[in-house]
């Protein structure tokens, strides 16, 4: 898992390197100048450019940009802007002396500037330290500029949005709408709120080079994962492993109506590497679920008829994970389904709970019920809210599943765009790729089988959450990538697992 910080913690990171690297803070500014520099360049052809700087370190960062591309003979225009208190950042004083002496046209606190057709506008007005809404001629060109609408890279994050206290509610400020934001060594937590998606735009990391021992010394609860750090959980399999070795999951889905998200689960369980499956479904679910998935074994242990004789049904199986919801559906008898299984495996093998099983499961917390410990849900925002009560924004529904984790020492999915792992110990584990094809009905199903898959192998709890969100979203990439975001189906994201595993393998070598 990558470390990513709150901007107070970021500064210090910065102040730091400087120390260890004995660099100045303009040398600072100029690697993340140049780095900004490479990522224009491998994405746009030559053009106009119209740098706004705004007074700070984040202006400094704009001004440079501009040198570069300017010695790059690209056509730079500076619009320069003094806040307010009309004092310029040291770094920025020595970029406008640099500017002063080349023949890059700039101007101070011109708002009625123009953005021809097919212009990039770097937004280098405020970074993360702005503290107040823009005023004055820096308010009124942001204003412009969202107006007539040209294509925009926020410097390390949306003029507007100035610190974590701007990630609760935007309301009637004026915040520059980005096409990207490109941010210098870590990720934003504003970056995975849907609320701030209009401004932020499709975000970036670009590295710095900022100091390793400052990063390793600086303490956080935030993380976020990509492709190399899911490659790097990857478990070798042994050469003399066999299907008893590999676990023996046992999954409880299906009702009438619903035996395709039992089918959905149990091909991912089975596509992420347990060994033996055993699917526990309604008696109508059992021929649809043994037709459509052959390798797993089906019984008739969820619904009505099968509450009375749970143990006996199950005895003898050597169970090492358990998965409950999919498609279980919401009549009372799902309800004592969930109780009966988890007075047979709660607490012996480790379980994770999705869809339905949430459903029964908020009965059974109001009566007072104790999760076991590491236990994992699976819950989508309503799902979740449903659990525990309305959540009006995603940072209040965010902080509650982390207080949630903690306090019946779960493990919460709360799923999303930027799917969120709340572990019990405190953190919170990000998850950054994934497209918006994964929208689709049965995905769900399928996340819950993988982590099944991966909780019967012997990942650890917190291990299959994280791991599994990591490898459902590369499949999901997977299947937009050669079937589009808007065909694929949840079927096509278990059909990309084989080549998801293959892709991280390579990637851990």
């Amino acid at each position: 898992m990558k470390k990513f910080f709150p901007v107070y913690d970021i500064k210090a990171i910065d102040k730091a390197t400087t120390t260890y690297q004995g660099i100045d803070y303009t040398q600072l500014v100029e690697r993340a100048a140049r780095a900004l520099c490479d990522w224009v360049l491998a994405r746009y052809t030559r053009r106009r450019v119209i740098v706004l700087a705004g007074p700070g370190n984040n202006g400094a960062d704009g001004l440079a940009l501009a040198l570069l591309l300017n010695d790059k003979e690209w056509m730079v225009e500076v619009h320069t802007y003094t806040g307010f208190t009309g004092r310029r950042s040291e770094s920025n004083e020595e970029m406008m002396r640099r500017i002063c002496k080349t023949d890059i046209e700039y101007d101070e606190n011109n708002s009625d500037i123009e953005t021809p057709p097919g212009c990039l506008v770097i937004d280098a007005l405020f970074g993360t330290g702005l503290k107040r809404e823009m005023a004055g001629p820096t308010a009124e060109v942001a204003q412009r500029i969202n107006e007539f609408g040209p294509e925009v890279v926020s410097v390390d994050i949306p003029s507007g949005l100035g610190g974590e206290e701007s990630y609760v509610s935007v309301g009637e400020r004026t915040v520059i709408r980005a096409r990207h934001t490109v941010s210098f060594q870590f990720p934003k937590m504003a970056f995975f709120l849907p609320e701030l998606y209009v401004y932020i735009g499709q975000w970036h990391v670009v590295d710095i080079r900022l100091d390793v021992r400052a990063i390793a010394e600086a303490e956080t609860f935030m993380f976020y994962m990509d492709y190399v750090e899911a490659a790097r959980m990857l478990k070798p399999r042994s050469r003399f492993s066999h299907k008893g070795t590999m676990g023996h999951a046992l999954l409880v889905a299906g009702s009438e109506g619903m035996s395709g998200a039992a089918i959905l689960a149990s091909r991912a369980c089975l596509r992420s590497g347990a060994g033996l499956l055993t699917v526990a479904t309604a008696r109508m679910c059992q021929t649809p679920v043994q037709t459509a998935v052959p390798e797993a074994m089906a019984v008739t242990a969820a619904g009505p008829e099968a509450v009375a004789n749970w143990g006996e049904k199950m005895e003898g199986l050597k169970i090492t994970a358990f998965g409950i919801g999919p498609g279980l559906g919401r009549a009372p008898e799902a309800c004592q389904t969930l109780r009966d299984a988890l007075a047979t495996y709660g607490g012996k093998v480790n379980l994770v709970v999705d869809a339905d099983g949430l459903y029964a499961l908020r009965q059974l917390l109001d009566e007072g019920y104790e999760l076991p410990r590491n236990t994992i849900l699976t819950p989508h925002p309503v799902e979740f809210d449903r659990l525990t009560e309305h959540h009006a924004t995603t940072v209040e529904r965010i902080e509650a599943a982390c207080l949630f984790a903690i306090r019946h020492r779960a493990v919460v999915v709360l799923k999303g765009a930027f799917t969120m792992v709340a572990l019990p110990d405190g953190r919170r584990v990000f998850n950054t790729t994934g497209n918006s094809g994964m929208a689709t009905a049965g995905s769900g199903d399928v996340l819950t089988g993988i982590v099944l898959g991966l909780l019967a192998q012997g990942y650890a709890p917190r291990e299959a959450a994280v791991l599994g969100v990591s490898l459902h979203a590369a499949a999901g990439d997977m299947a937009a990538d050669e079937l589009s975001q808007e065909a694929m189906l949840s079927s096509d994201i278990v059909a990309m697992l084989g080549k998801t595993f293959k892709k991280l393998h390579a990637l851990a070598q």
